[in-house]
Parts: structure tokens; C-alpha cells; sequence
């Protein structure tokens, strides 16, 4: 089988990692990928192409199975051009991909669908935002601001300061010192709870539960600091139970697919549901993503058994269910980022610097690096440069070891949190 990978980011490191290792699978190309990934046997990274020449390439090479990692081409409609084509591409339809394309259209969703989630408020200028934001009881209860397209993870922001949220719709709407830029922009109720993300592979109706995991979205330790793509992960694999597992499958799961199959997008891919959990136990739905997280794919994907390469085929074909299982260990993911990141004023990183991985080999997914022009190893060149993932009996054990392999890697202005996965149940993830 041949497959190609899009994106470049530990995601996709992540995936070039596992199918390097199945025997179905032949060979891998990868767009853009990163110079790392040709550590991986059979891994071909190809640059970056436009949609249309990925879809000739495809068809050039005879590609068996295309997986898409980042939202942006979902979004963009790379999947409808694919299977106008005859390809095989898993991830869902340019209409589907609005489910995280737009918070705003996601909210509508869920609240005609009657599905779980915070109630909420939506403004399509700045002049109505500021007026509904004095109408709100920030200092009792808290808010939630959200900028309406995809911002990255940086587009989102909980507090209960006044002034934070006046100064944040501004920078979301007017500031154009800030990248995160939206329109519309979305007020929400915080949700009180255990967060957590849930993924499963779906066609139509039918559903495969791939995994769960808790990502640290908070730069610094004890969630301080601006909201990233992700510092780290971990899988408990005590929590979510089957009493739970039931709930959000029966009050989000199959609502979800039947929603969208009512609505005329029929949802075929990767679907993550980020989750509330109160104290009764009961989900409550905080956003979705159209394809697997960053960096919950790293914490969950040395977990799995099985071909996760032909399992898809398999599943794209006929919603067939086998062939895979999650492994009932704990795992943990700690992510490295370069100094500066997130820069949400886009005021550059400090990028550039040698990356030395001291005798770490196994359990490192690397992203936002290229090589050294002089031959000595990898330099940083993105925010989150790579990330280490241990899986063990416990969560304690696999995050013990897991620092342990981090201390040996060092860059300048290398930056990690030193709390991943050291959150008790019902501490916040804010």
C-alpha cells in the first residue's frame, strides 16, 4: 500500500513513525513533512504542493491512501477534490470540516442537534460585542471569548477579568497587532469539570472509538500563561470508564453523526470531540475538531496495536471495525517549544539553534526543525520543535520517564512545562 501524509507537524511525525513500521504499507510520502522524517525507512517527504498538484501526485503515484493532518486543507476542501478524482482520502467533506472550521456554525450544530455543550452568545461586530460583554457576569461566573475561524489554538480565551476580556475582543477584532483576527467572535459559559479528548474514525453512521486523552493547552506550569496548541498530553487508561464511554457515545457521538448526515454532509474521518466532564459525570461538548489533535496524536498512536494504515482502508471502504485496539497502558507526551512561541503579536521566536537530543532515539517526535547545513544534527525552526512520549503501567511512571528522556535534550531557549499530566480530577485545564 501507498500512502500519503499531509502536513509536517509531530502529528504527522507521529503517523510517518507508526505506518513506517507496518508491513502493509509500502511506501509513504509526506507534503511538506520536515527534514526529520527521513530517519523513518520508507518515508519520502515531497515539499509543499497546491491541492490540485497533490491530487496529480496522487494519482501519478497510485496512492492507495491519503490521510490529511492539519484542519486547514479539511477546510479548504481537499477531501471533496480527492474523491471527485477517484482517490482514497480519509477525512471529512469542506462542509463537515465547518464543524471546526466555525465555532459559531459548530455551536448552532450542536444546539439544533440538542447535544451537550455551554450556552453562548455570538456577535458579528465590534460594536455589539463590547455591549454584550458589559451584560455579562465575568467577575461571578467567567466567560469564555472564542475568535470564530481557525486561530491555531491561540484563538481562545477564558477568564473572569473584566479588563482581559474588554482588551481581548479587541485584539481579536480590532488589534491589528494581534494575528489571531475574527469578524464574529463567540462568548461562552465556562464549563466546570475534567476536560478531555475523544477521538473516533467515522463513516456515516458508523463509528470506531480510537482513544482518549488530556492535553495541557496553558503555556506554563499550573496552566499560567497564553492558550498554545499544546504543551503536552496524557492517557489514563482508568478514565473516561464504560459508564462514561456509553454517555458520550449515545449524547454526542451518534447525535453528531446523525446531524451531520441530516445536514448533507455525511461525516467521513477523524473526529475529536473536546469534552467537559461535571461532577455528575455528564459530557458536555467544547468544541470538535476535524482530525486528529496535536499533541494527542503522539500520546495515543504507540498505543494502538494493529495497522492503523490498513485498518482505514478497510474502514473507508466497508465502516469494517478491525483489526485495531488500544494497548491499556497509561501514556505521556511532553512538548518542547522554541523561546517566544506562541507570539500571538507574531514577534519572532527565537529560532535558528542546535538541537542537541543526547542519546534519545526511541519515543521522540520531532516538528518544528530542518537540518543543520553543515551536517551537525537538527536547528529549531518552528514553535513546538518536538516532543517526547513514554507509555507505562501508570500515568506516574510513563511521566517520570518521560522527563527523564526530556533533560537529555537541550536547545537554546528551549522551553517545557514541568506539570504535564501531574493534573488531579476536577482541576480545570484552562
Amino acid at each position: 500500500m501507498k500512502v500519503l501524509i499531509l502536513g509536517s507537524g509531530g502529528r504527522e511525525d507521529a503517523f510517518a513513525w507508526k505506518l513506517s513500521n507496518e508491513s502493509q504499507i509500502e511506501k509513504i510520502y509526506v507534503s511538506p513533512g520536515h527534514d526529520g522524517m527521513s530517519r523513518f525507512e520508507k518515508v519520502e517527504t515531497i515539499g509543499s504542493f497546491s491541492h490540485e498538484e497533490l491530487r496529480d501526485f496522487a494519482k501519478e503515484k497510485k496512492i492507495d491512501l491519503t490521510i490529511v493532518g492539519p484542519e486547514t486543507a479539511l477546510t479548504m476542501g481537499i477531501v471533496d477534490l480527492f474523491i471527485d478524482s477517484g482517490l482514497r482520502i480519509f477525512g471529512p467533506s469542506k462542509k463537515a470540516a465547518q464543524l471546526e472550521g466555525s465555532k459559531i456554525f459548530a455551536k448552532n450544530f450542536m444546539k439544533k442537534y440538542e447535544i451537550p455543550t455551554a450556552s453562548f452568545e455570538t456577535y458579528d461586530n465590534y460594536k455589539d460585542a463590547v455591549a454584550g460583554l458589559s451584560n455579562w457576569p465575568i467577575e461571578e461566573k467567567g466567560i469564555v471569548i472564542k475568535a470564530d475561524g481557525l486561530a491555531g489554538g491561540k484563538g481562545v480565551v477564558v477568564t473572569h477579568d473584566r479588563s482581559e476580556a474588554e482588551h481581548t475582543i479587541n485584539d481579536f477584532m480590532i488589534n491589528p497587532e494581534i494575528s489571531v483576527k475574527s469578524d464574529t467572535i463567540l462568548f461562552e459559559n465556562i464549563l466546570p469539570g475534567d476536560e478531555v479528548s475523544v477521538f473516533a474514525l467515522c463513516k456515516g453512521l458508523d463509528s470506531f472509538y480510537l482513544g482518549s486523552a488530556c492535553d495541557h493547552k496553558r503555556l506554563g506550569d499550573n496552566d499560567t500563561g497564553p492558550n498554545t496548541g499544546g504543551m503536552g498530553c496524557f492517557r489514563d487508561p482508568s478514565w473516561p470508564d464504560l459508564n462514561l464511554l456509553n454517555k458520550i457515545e449515545e449524547r454526542i457521538l451518534k447525535p453528531t453523526l446523525q446531524g451531520c448526515m441530516a445536514e448533507g454532509m455525511s461525516y467521513n474521518g477523524f473526529l475529536f470531540m473536546g469534552l467537559m466532564i461535571d461532577e455528575k459525570s455528564d459530557p458536555y461538548v467544547v468544541e470538535y475538531n476535524v482530525r486528529l489533535g496535536d499533541p494527542e496524536t503522539q500520546t495515543l498512536l504507540p498505543l494502538l496495536d494493529g495497522s492503523l494504515g490498513q485498518f482505514i482502508y478497510d474502514f473507508i471502504d466497508s465502516g469494517s471495525a478491525d483489526g485495531l485496539s488500544l494497548k491499556d497502558e497509561a501514556s505521556v507526551h511532553i512538548v518542547a517549544t522554541s523561546g517566544g512561541y506562541p507570539s500571538l503579536d507574531d514577534s519572532p521566536l527565537d529560532l535558528g539553534h542546535s538541537i542537541d537530543l543526547g542519546n534519545v532515539q526511541d519515543g521522540i517526535f520531532l516538528a518544528g526543525i530542518k537540518n543543520d547545513e553543515n551536517g551537525n544534527g537538527y536547528l529549531n525552526s518552528g514553535g513546538r520543535v518536538l516532543g517526547v512520549t513514554v507509555s507505562s503501567s501508570t500515568v506516574d511512571e510513563a511521566r517520570e520517564k518521560a522527563y527523564r528522556l526530556m533533560e537529555n535534550i537541550k536547545f537554546k531557549g528551549m522551553h517545557y512545562r514541568s506539570d504535564i499530566a501531574r493534573r488531579k480530577r476536577g482541576e480545570t485545564n484552562g
